[in-house]
């Protein structure tokens, strides 16, 4: 299949519904868009390791603090 040819069923098939194309679209559509699930990830649950942000000890009262709301005597 030539260039002018893949590029005149690219344009025909744009918009299309993958159920709506024809056998020719479709396996242009296959050898260009690989829509298929790899069988390892990249990336291994245990490799993500995000740190936890550290909690205020008291939250009301830092809070409060900084909304200026804390009347001292």
């Amino acid at each position: 299949m030539t260039d002018d040819e893949k590029q005149a069923l690219r344009i025909s098939m744009a918009g299309k519904k993958v159920s709506e194309m024809t056998v020719q679209e479709r396996k242009l559509f296959d050898q260009e868009f690989q829509y298929g699930f790899k069988d390892k990830p990249q990336i291994q649950p245990t490799d993500i390791k995000s740190e936890q942000p550290s909690k205020p000890k008291d939250l009301t009262m830092g809070f409060l603090s900084r909304m200026n709301l804390i009347v001292r005597k």
